[in-house]
């Protein structure tokens, strides 16, 4: 799922960048691209099959998912009966289940739980540290015009910005499974993960005049971290919410700071630049 995420940024980022560059000055259409691609997920999600509701909810399921959108029993005898009988065995299992539903724990021993504390202000620092890092790059190697617009010949820097990113990000999920399964734990994966900020942002400082290319090339150092952030994230959720009954409580309320993180990341990221220049913001992140 989040490796075709990052495709499905690509191609919206090259859709949107194509739809600036052509239409300049009249930049803002680019937006009408990333909206219909909001609307067409939206439309998408009636086709999701719908998987067991105990599992979603991180409590102990009794037949999830197959890769078909079938429903996979873990008992031989219902799996093995006609088509019929499995259903409605299946059906009774179901409303058994619904009916001893195990206790759910309480918003309040998910939001007071040190882990979930940690959780969410490491993902808002991180956010709120390596947000703004791509707007500030997107003007150093396309830079502005006289009243403040952006130039055209920026447009595609700051589209191919965005793709190399997205593409290293889809590497760095596939390396991360890989290493998880390898027996790699969480905390090696974050550490990488957050590393890589400063070591970006002081490459783009040393770098700041040596070329587009130079600059460009840090945003592999982007899609590395974002990439293992956003895979260890839900792992994390799980771990943090596995019996409780409360996983996709977690998995939005941690969104949500680290949504948080890189708004005002750019907000005040950019007053920074206005007022001290593109040295002063990436020393701040």
């Amino acid at each position: 799922n989040m490796f075709w995420g990052h495709v499905g940024s690509c191609v919206s980022a090259l859709l949107a960048g194509t739809a600036a560059y052509a239409l300049y000055p009249n930049i803002q259409y680019c937006f009408v691209v990333i909206g219909s691609s909001a609307i067409a997920a939206v439309g998408a999600t009636k086709y999701l099959p719908e998987g067991d509701p105990l599992l979603g909810r991180g409590l102990e399921q009794k037949y999830s998912i197959d890769t078909a959108g079938s429903s996979e029993t873990e008992d031989n005898d219902i799996a093995n009966a006609g088509p019929i009988s499995a259903y409605v065995e299946m059906e009774e299992q179901e409303q058994g289940r619904r009916g001893c539903l195990p206790a759910l724990s309480s918003y309040w021993s998910i939001f007071s739980d040190r882990k979930t504390i940690v959780l969410c202000f490491t993902g808002f620092f991180f956010h709120f540290a390596n947000a703004n890092v791509l707007l500030v790059l997107g003007e150093l190697m396309g830079g502005d015009n006289e009243d403040g617009s952006v130039k055209r010949n920026a447009i595609p820097l700051i589209a191919c910005a965005i793709i190399v990113s997205q593409v290293m990000m889809s590497v760095a999920t596939f390396a991360g499974d890989a290493m998880t399964k390898s027996g790699w734990g969480r905390r090696p994966l974050i550490i990488v993960g957050l590393l890589t900020v400063p070591i970006r942002c002081a490459l783009i400082i040393f770098w700041k005049d040596a070329g587009e290319a130079y600059l460009l090339s840090t945003q592999v150092l982007d899609g590395l971290g974002d990439g293992i952030l956003t895979l260890m994230h839900p792992i994390l959720v799980a771990d943090v919410t596995f019996g409780t009954g409360r996983f996709n409580l977690l998995m939005g309320f941690s969104a949500s700071w680290f949504g948080l993180g890189a708004t005002l990341s750019n907000l005040l990221g950019q007053i920074i630049v206005e007022r001290m220049g593109h040295v002063a913001s990436l020393i701040g992140s």
